[in-house]
């Protein structure tokens, strides 16, 4: 974060005979407010530790209304606190790849009989022993219904039954794969405690490295932990009253208060020690420090608090709910900086400082630019070859796109190399392709067997179709079980499913076509048909808080296409970490969105500093001086402070949902490629090469361009 003095500071005293009103107000109430917000935060933590009790990550959490699929699942799982029952399948095969011997079926046959005895709470018996048409591989399937949302029925069945098979040698290979083990293997557990200890590491390392204190970098940290623990209770609050708060935006949530917050602390805190070089009250000096601070930090808060609320025009509830969760976490790491860190500071004293304490005797407060006056005596120097490098940089950059393609597979949400994934290869190299993830179609209750008959004669007529049989019913209507004879979620089964719904509503509009395949179909589009909505929602309002922040047209457009070209040029360097450093496979449609959304809202606050610096210096100065003390003086706290944000949503890659993963992966180098290449090159370069026109329709009076 940049701070937004007026140049390095010189040190020496400088008296006031009255202190100021804030500096009063801090005096007096710094107890009170550090008592406040400790209860608070003690409060908030009773309510945050429940967060997972009303988590939602059943179908309808993610689908919105009216698509067939949504309607299904709402049958199959009616309340979302008893989910329905999911399937895994046992395969075994031979890594020879010949024939599955005798001594092969009877072991089968007596894992099976071993699985029958588990008798497990919500664990049905396996089915019976299919056969491959080749004879290379068989499987047997295990329904698991689990009593509530919140247990662990289904992952302790699926590591029994794993638990059974690995008896075997190496000669025949076993997997256990189907919807209910690609759940568990996507599944981490409670990860949001491991999550908050991350990012507490992360933070405290960049923050020690950065102030080389033994105890400043304590203030922030816990200031901001207790800004997360805050946001988690609203976020309960919010959850209680009706929205959608998923495991996705539970996460998120802690990576982006802790980074936004540790933000707007190093922004406060760099202020705060160059005031401490000029005044002996350390009140006064905090004073003036919030004084100059807020309104940047304020900006940066309403930029982002902007861009999430556009969420809230989603179709997709988990994508809506994620706004208003993530936007009342940075008003909360907002809140927390201009006043619980404030009062910390003010309780503590200059110690806290140690040991580069300022004081108005003693050159400590003064920043040193020279690494980045270097740098903005070269941009500006060189503006036109800093802004064809850089832009060029980003243009190459952005061809990384070409390596990235969307995909409906929950196959593409697991890690790559666990055990579900392996099975479902073996899967598709023996079986019918459609057999690990059948659809389901739903008949009215009141249709006859007439119907019924037509509906089975048109659904097996269907090209692509393997079968079609009767199926388990939901609640009083009746159901069919189809099976696809080619990838389940590939381009061809979404051509099926639709042309399979087309004949079936043909002959009672009332059937519905659900199922796994159809339920990531239907997100996939509901994904694309929010992006298409909320892109240009979330460039609209960033433009419009630009242009009255700057006071200008020019200026807005500019930063904004810039921020475009970032991002496609970080979702570039992204494709090519996943394809080729991670061998992640395709990536979920909503991914592009949640991408978009923090990196164009984030990318844009640090340039929003850079630049409300600039305008600032432009008042007095010629545009090329304007531009080099503006990036001087922010260059090393906007750094610092693009190394901890990028640092807390790195932290996400730990998280076995991959989508999650992209997610922090993606948005971290994205926050780089803004922090390093954009904010110090190419906007820089940028103004000096529009000069005073970058304010237009503003008045200066510069004397050069």
């Amino acid at each position: 974060m940049p701070e937004t003095t007026t140049g390095p500071v010189t040190p020496g005293p400088i008296r006031h005979p009255q202190p100021t009103r804030l500096a009063r107000v801090l005096r007096t109430t710094k107890w009170i407010v550090l008592a406040a917000w400790i209860g608070l935060a003690i409060v908030a933590t009773v309510f945050a530790s429940r967060l997972g009790d009303v988590q939602r990550n059943d179908s309808a959490a993610y689908l919105p209304d009216g698509f067939d699929s949504s309607q299904v699942a709402h049958l199959a799982e009616p309340d979302p606190n008893r989910p329905g029952t999911e399937t895994a399948l046992v395969i075994y095969h031979r890594g020879d790849g010949a024939g599955l011997t005798a001594a092969d079926r009877a072991a089968i046959a007596h894992d099976q009989h071993k699985a029958t005895t588990l008798r497990l709470p919500g664990m049905r018996v396996p089915g019976p022993v299919l056969l491959s048409s080749d004879q290379k591989a068989a499987l047997y399937s295990v329904r698991i219904t689990p009593a509530r949302a919140d247990d662990d029925t289904v992952s302790t069945a699926v590591q029994r039954l794993r638990v059974i098979i690995t008896e075997h040698t190496d000669t025949l290979r076993t997997n256990v794969t189907g919807e209910a083990a690609l759940d568990v293997d996507n599944d981490g557990g409670d990860v949001d405690g491991p999550l908050l200890i991350t990012s507490m590491a992360i933070v405290a390392v960049l923050l020690l490295l950065t102030y080389r204190s033994p105890v400043l970098w304590l203030a922030p940290l816990l200031a901001a932990g207790a800004a997360v623990m805050v946001a988690r209770g609203a976020a309960y609050g919010l959850a209680r009253a009706g929205l959608a708060v998923t495991d996705l935006s539970s996460a998120i949530l802690i990576v982006l208060v802790f980074g936004a917050a540790t933000d707007y602390a190093l922004l406060l805190l760099n202020r705060y020690r160059e005031e401490l070089a000029r005044h002996d009250d350390r009140h006064e000096a905090l004073a003036r420090a919030l004084r100059r601070t807020t309104p940047a930090i304020t900006a940066s808060a309403a930029t982002v608090t902007a861009g999430l609320l556009c969420l809230l025009a989603a179709d997709l509830a988990g994508l809506r709910g994620l706004g208003p969760v993530a936007a009342t976490g940075v008003i909360v790491a907002l809140v927390a900086m201009l006043t619980l860190l404030p009062a910390m500071l003010a309780c503590s004293g200059r110690w806290l400082l140690w040991p580069r304490i300022p004081t108005p005797t003693s050159t400590h407060g003064a920043t040193d630019h020279r690494l980045w006056g270097s740098i903005a005596t070269w941009v500006t120097r060189r503006s036109h070859l800093a802004a064809v490098v850089a832009t060029a940089a980003l243009a190459i950059a952005a061809l990384g796109l070409g390596a990235l393609h969307i995909s409906a597979d929950p196959l593409d949400k697991v890690p790559p190399h666990s055990d579900s994934v392996a099975g479902r290869h073996a899967l598709a190299r023996h079986f019918p392709e459609g057999l690990s993830a059948p659809l389901t179609v739903v008949l009215p209750a009141r249709a006859d067997k007439a119907t019924m008959s037509a509906v089975q004669r048109a659904a097996s007529a269907t090209p692509n179709v393997a079968q079609a049989g009767p199926g388990q019913a939901l609640g009083n209507r009746p159901t069919l079980t189809v099976d696809l004879s080619v990838p389940p979620y590939g381009s061809t089964a979404a051509h099926t499913i639709d042309d399979l719904r087309h004949r079936l509503h043909a002959i009672d509009p009332d059937v519905l076509v659900g199922g796994d395949p159809a339920v990531h179909l239907d997100y996939r589009r509901a994904a694309l048909s929010d992006t298409e909505r909320i892109v240009p929602l979330v460039l609209a309002a960033i433009t419009l808080i630009l242009g009255l922040l700057l006071r200008s047209l020019v200026a807005p457009l500019m930063l904004l296409a810039t921020v475009v070209l970032s991002f496609a040029a970080s979702l570039g360097l992204s494709a090519l970490v996943f394809t080729r450093m991670l061998d992640y496979g395709g990536v979920a449609a909503d991914l592009f969105i949640y991408i978009f959304v923090f990196l164009v809202a984030l990318g844009v606050d640090y340039n929003i500093f850079l630049m409300e610096r600039i305008r600032e210096e432009h008042r007095r100065l010629r545009t090329t001086d304007a531009v080099r003390r503006g990036l001087t003086a922010t260059g090393g706290v906007i750094t610092a402070a693009g190394l901890v944000l990028a640092g807390t949503f790195a932290a996400l890659a730990q998280i076995p949902d991959v989508t999650v993963a992209e997610v922090g992966i993606a948005v971290a180098i994205g926050v780089l490629v803004d922090t390093l290449l954009v904010r110090s090159v190419q906007v820089p370069a940028f103004v000096i090469l529009l000069g005073h026109r970058t304010w237009w329709p503003a008045r200066h009076k510069p004397t050069d361009k």
